[in-house]
């Protein structure tokens, strides 16, 4: 038998588990959530966005542990470039995207100035303890703001379980339980194959481990625009997007020995994620412009949603050509 039949099988096994698990973890806290009477609004931006994190920061706290930190590192930058890439690019092109005026003047500036807050911290080359710290602090305080800004209640829909407060506990201990397991599965084959092709951890990280871990993102995100739920397809990619940079990011420099960030993460990758963050951006700016009335919602249009794809393509691109060599 193969050597790398097993390693192959557990990155597999640990795309299907994480990827159930992550849906039903989304599920069963958004109705627990209910029992205990917070809005809708809340469960988009904490609930959903972190939920579908959840598979990041798992991912990276146990590559962190075991000491694969370019994993970790390359499965945040990774995954947020997927985010907004590919997830919201695809969700664009599904049908025009309608942005509320709160998004333009609040979570995108917030998003944007995390991006270079992050960017400034690994400036340095390594995240170590006082790197981690700093994220960490970032995101107490980022929880704090939606705690204290998005708890008002709104009349939207959304879709509920139909089981009891007990089950609804449960359910979500068991799933953070299944997504513990998957993804310590998936770091496990992942290490093993990038071993076995010479192919570095952060390019693994970037990629395979990245987009399992997004599809989470990218169901919640496709179901949300098809349903008419703009706001929370929107909460749910730019508060995970948020959550991967504080709270991701964060792991080697508090769980494992710290690391000395590879050349291609300064030079490559996070000039990536701060390019196609400021082109979304753009693109917001453009359908402000477009729109006749001052109050009311956006339209991002398909355009844009291609664009999108292409730039992220392009980078896809890059990463192939550096694992070829």
């Amino acid at each position: 038998m193969s050597p790398l039949l097993l390693p192959i099988f557990a990155v597999v096994i640990g795309f299907i588990v994480l990827t159930y698990s992550a849906d039903r973890l989304i599920a069963a806290a958004a109705t627990m959530a209910r029992y205990f009477g917070l809005s809708i609004v809340f469960i988009g931006m904490t609930i959903v966005a972190f939920g579908t994190s959840a598979p990041e920061m798992l991912v990276s706290a146990i590559a962190a542990l075991n000491g694969a930190d370019g994993l970790s590192v390359g499965n945040a930058i990774g995954s947020n470039i997927i985010n907004t890439g590919l997830v919201l690019g695809i969700c664009a092109l599904v049908t025009p995207i309608m942005v509320s005026r709160r998004f333009l003047k609040r979570e995108y500036p917030i998003l944007l100035l995390v991006v270079a807050f992050t960017y400034l911290l690994l400036a340095g080359g390594e995240v170590a303890l006082p790197q981690g710290v700093a994220l960490l602090i970032g995101l107490i305080l980022y929880c704090v703001y939606l705690a204290r800004t998005h708890n008002e209640a709104e009349d939207q829909d959304i879709e509920f379980l139909d089981i009891s407060k007990k089950r609804a506990i449960t359910e979500t201990l068991v799933m953070l339980g299944l997504l513990l397991a998957s993804s310590q599965v998936m770091v496990w084959g992942s290490v093993e194959l990038a071993r076995a092709f010479g192919v570095s951890e952060l390019v693994i990280g970037l990629t395979v481990i990245a987009f399992g871990t997004s599809l989470p993102e990218l169901a919640a995100a496709i179901a949300g625009v098809r349903r008419g739920l703009y706001d929370m397809t929107l909460a749910t990619i730019i508060g995970s997007n948020t959550f991967n940079l504080l709270g991701v990011m964060a792991f080697p420099g508090l769980l494992g020995d710290g690391i000395v960030l590879p050349d291609e993460v300064l030079e490559r990758d996070m000039p990536m994620l701060v390019a196609i963050t400021l082109t979304l951006g753009l693109f917001f700016v453009i359908a402000r412009l477009r729109t006749e009335e001052p109050q009311g919602p956006v339209r991002m249009m398909r355009l844009s949603g291609a664009m999108l794809l292409v730039g992220f393509s392009g980078y896809m691109s890059l990463l192939a050509m550096a694992a070829l060599n």
